[in-house]
């Protein structure tokens, strides 16, 4: 009779796994998520694709185990576990219980070594075992009836892959980790031999031992040094990897029987830490219902044009009309509108279908409103800037709507936006606040259109089933605007809210509704002389390496670099040599190549995300890029652009490749830039009113050369001391450390703490107000900007020393940084209106950090430039002057 396979998880694996694949989530209370639902749903994946019978899952403990004591220094250079991961610990294993799979760890032990001793006795016992893990220490115990999953990759070891992989059979992974160590747990291995090197050397010799008995053999002098002095630590190295198959488990084989999830404890734990989906999938919706706030409430289909005219005019004297569209696609410059829906009670909500067509043959849906009957009777509605609006996401409904002639105005709230205002981090999508702040769980997308092959599109549901769907979003959206708005002021953010982040929405959408020109032909060109500057880059690394390969490869890259061309190694990764940025940095101070290979890879990015990116996104009927302006994406209150992002095309430093230089202005018309001076130490100045600093702005002093005088002592300042005095600066605003300014400066750690010493002498008053911060952060658990805009700290008071220091940078950053957020969105209000009440035609088309870029018709240019200065110099009132560099050009660089 055939024995069962049995499946064996690394549970300790995984879960670190899960915690940095998934950042940012957590519950409503802010307990942090991340790590067990990235672990359950790697768990779900398991079962699903091994649909076991036999399921165990080993962890580690806390305890030290023997590898410890045979060696002190391992895994010593490991910082402790984010307190984030910690928390979550108690939850892995109540998941692991509630999924009824038998947990089994060992004092002493590590899991690696449990998992060695379970697959060690069901191979003896004739059973199959599929060990899931990515861990390459766990490859020494693969054989015939032992493999190894690897779910993240979807790649399955048997003993070729293996062999496939690292060169070796899984008999010798045991001396190849031996050889090549693993910084990771800081076995030290041999220095200088790395995986390509130790294959090499078992190929030939077999095993370590055939290596040191055939040690005179080989030929390379320096490898066979290196192994000669190192030989007890290859040795210390091969006892460390080696995993143990007898540790004193006590179990038998029906322990171990899989017979799936217990509900009961699957729904209190789902239901305590938010996951709606998960709640939704194994149909545990009674565990929500029962404590769900909120019912759906009527929802009607609006079909004719009584009925229509009848709801209109019941809703305009709501309180507050939500407004939601469906359309055929997110891009609101192709998409069709397909409906609208409308609440303006919480228990009712209204849905008008407006080019639902029938999945068949695309003809229209009956009964449904035509566009026009909408434009005329609902049209009026939500033109009406006192009838007030509210949305989730609105700006899109905003563009949707202005572009089938429903111009909509009044609009007081986003619910995105105040969920974004009372904690950025948090999720602010509508089916999580739904499930977040009422424990309701919205009809889903896919619950309408279908998944897969059989997905159609949101136009060729039925209008009935669409009805429950669109109704119920603008019904949440509503019930979500009076649970959060009384909740934004009470937390003192009303003016962020009602002042900045409202008001900013329709200058965002005209601004994304008309895009920027780009040269196209100049972007061909640039495009070209790019691919033909790689080409000659790459001939240029292939003469030094003497032979052709992929440089976008590790592997070969490493291969050339540490074994042919013997350069020193600077750190090492799991899978071998580390070749990222900073190892090609500090090679190239000693070797051509490396300079080469950092000049290749910032040509290849340049081509690849820039020039080729903004190619793919020109719009096929305005022939303008036309990027998206996000609010709910930067904790810090910055505005972020995507698809594509406009806020980080590089500054051209030699004028070779200038990206900038391919946004144009229309003919007849010139590009305005105007660009806040040193903002964020002028807010620095005023937040900390620092006497020194204050009197630099104030008598509109060169404020690096200012601060070389008074570090240095010294009224003539060299371009060196102001540059080191910027740096300083700059580096002050982003709480840099000693060690940070060193390695900016090239000089040691000594000097650059006297450096900052003298800064903080020099400008008391700033060091106190940085201290302000921390404390504020610390006892309060978020800062604050000059406006009231909150930023949570987490891991300010948290006992790992690196991590604690990090949280105490960002207090000191944030308030400096959200200000400076706050102040350009003021000014963007500010200069929109005025651009729109003076009838002018410029609009404005950017927004880069501290910069605003605009479009104006060269007849306006002295009163947009007069308009646009003195709204971005007056947006605040300060200690100091707010400076605005401006520039003119029919190109945006220049």
């Amino acid at each position: 009779m055939k024995k069962d396979k049995i499946v064996i998880i690394d549970g300790s694996s995984y879960f670190f796994r899960a915690f940095f694949a998934i950042q940012r989530l957590s519950n409503s209370k802010g307990f942090p998520t991340n790590a067990v639902y990235g672990f359950i749903n790697m768990l779900l994946k398991v079962i699903d694709v091994e649909n076991p019978k036999k399921l165990a899952i080993a962890f580690d403990t806390p305890a030290p185990t023997f590898r410890k004591k045979l060696y002190p220094k391992y895994k010593a250079n490991r910082e402790a576990p984010p307190e984030d991961l910690v928390k979550q610990i108690p939850y892995i294993q109540k998941a692991v219980d509630a999924f009824g799979i038998n947990r089994m760890q060992m004092e002493g032990y590590e899991a690696d070594d449990v998992i060695a001793t379970l697959a060690h006795r069901a191979n003896s016992e004739s059973y199959h075992v599929d060990i899931i893990s990515g861990d390459k220490d766990l490859m020494q115990l693969v054989g015939p009836k032992i493999a190894l999953f690897d779910t993240m990759k979807d790649k399955r070891y048997d003993a070729a892959a293996v062999a496939e992989k690292f060169g070796v059979g899984p008999e010798q992974m045991v001396d190849l980790l031996a050889l090549m160590g693993d910084s990771s747990d800081n076995v030290p291995g041999v220095k200088g031999i790395g995986p390509k090197t130790a294959a090499e050397l078992l190929q030939k010799y077999k095993t370590l031992d055939g290596i040191y008995e055939a040690l005179e053999e080989i030929k390379q002098q320096k490898r066979k040094e290196v192994l000669k002095e190192e030989k007890a630590l290859a040795y210390l190295s091969r006892d460390l990897v080696t995993l143990k198959k007898d540790v004193p488990l006590s179990f038998g084989w029906q322990d171990l029987d899989y017979k799936g999830p217990v509900e009961a404890l699957l729904g209190p734990l789902f239901q305590e830490l938010e996951f709606q989906n998960l709640i939704k999938r194994f149909n545990l919706q009674g565990a929500t219902e029962a404590v769900s706030s909120f019912k759906r409430g009527k929802y009607l289909a609006v079909v004719d044009e009584h009925q229509l005219q009848r709801v209109c005019k019941d809703l305009r004297g709501t309180k507050a009309l939500a407004v939601d569209t469906e359309t055929t696609s997110l891009d609101v410059h192709q998409a069709n509108l397909v409906g609208i829906s409308l609440s303006g009670k919480v228990g009712e909500a209204y849905y008008l279908p407006v080019a639902h067509v029938k999945a068949d043959d695309s003809s229209a849906q009956p009964i449904q409103l035509s566009l026009q009957a909408v434009q005329k009777h609902l049209g009026p509605l939500l033109a009406d800037a006192s009838v007030p609006k509210v949305g989730q996401n609105i700006k899109y409904d905003l563009q949707i709507l202005q572009r089938f002639g429903l111009p909509l105005f009044g609009i007081v709230s986003d619910t995105m936006l105040a969920s974004y205002v009372l904690d950025p981090e948090q999720s602010h999508g509508l089916d999580a606040m739904a499930f977040r702040f009422f424990g309701h769980q919205n009809i889903s997308y896919e619950e309408v259109t279908g998944k897969g092959k059989n997905q159609v599109l949101f136009s060729q549901v039925p209008i009935a089933q669409a009805t429950e769907y669109a109704a119920e979003d603008a019904e949440v959206t509503l019930a979500l605007h009076e649970k959060l708005f009384p909740e934004v002021k009470k937390a003192n953010l009303a003016k962020i809210f009602s002042e900045i982040e409202v008001p900013l929405i329709p200058v965002l959408a005209d601004m994304e509704s008309t895009g920027v020109l780009v040269d196209e032909k100049a972007l061909e060109k640039l495009n070209t002389q790019l691919e033909e500057e790689i080409e000659q880059v790459q001939e240029n690394v292939y003469e030094l390496a003497g032979e052709e390969f992929n440089l976008n490869s590790p592997k070969q890259l490493g291969h050339i670099l540490f074994e042919k061309l013997k350069l020193p190694v600077v750190k090492k990764t799991k899978t071998g040599f580390s070749t990222d940025e900073s190892v090609l940095e500090t090679l190239a101070k000693s070797h051509p190549i490396a300079q080469w290979l950092l000049g290749n890879r910032e040509l290849v990015k340049l081509k690849s995300t820039y020039v080729e990116g903004l190619l793919t996104r020109i719009h096929p009927q305005t022939r303008r890029i036309h990027t998206r302006f996000n609010q709910t994406v930067a904790a810090t209150g910055r505005l972020s652009s995507s698809n594509p992002n406009l806020q980080n095309i590089p500054v051209s430093r030699d004028g070779k490749y200038d990206i900038r230089s391919v946004f144009v202005a229309k003919d007849g018309y010139s590009l305005f830039s105007a660009d806040y001076s040193q903002v964020e130490l002028r807010l620095l100045a005023h937040m900390s009113e620092d006497p020194e600093l204050l009197k630099a702005f104030d008598r509109d002093e060169d404020v690096h050369a200012y601060t070389a005088r008074l570090i240095f002592g010294t009224e003539e300042v060299s371009s060196e001391q102001r540059s080191v005095a910027k740096t300083i600066n700059f580096g002050v605003i982003y709480g840099q450390t000693p060690y940070g300014l060193s390695q900016q400066l090239k000089i040691s750690t000594s000097e650059a703490k006297s450096f900052i010493d003298n800064y903080f002498a020099r400008y008391s008053s700033v060091k106190t107000f940085m201290q302000k911060l921390v404390a504020q952060a610390q006892k309060q658990g978020y800062v604050t900007t000059l406006l009231g805009r909150r930023r949570f700290v987490k891991e300010i008071d948290s006992k790992n020393r690196m991590r604690r220091e990090m949280a105490e940078r960002l207090a000191i950053n944030s308030p400096l940084q959200g200000t400076a957020a706050d102040l350009i969105k003021l000014a963007m209000i500010d200069v929109f209106k005025k651009l729109s009440d003076d009838k002018l035609e410029a609009k404005m088309i950017l927004q880069v950090h501290d910069e605003l870029v605009f479009e104006v018709p060269n007849g306006e240019k002295k009163k947009v430039e007069a308009l646009v200065l003195d709204s971005m110099e007056n947006a605040l009132q300060l200690k100091v002057p707010l400076k605005v560099d401006s520039k003119w050009g029919e190109r945006w660089s220049k």
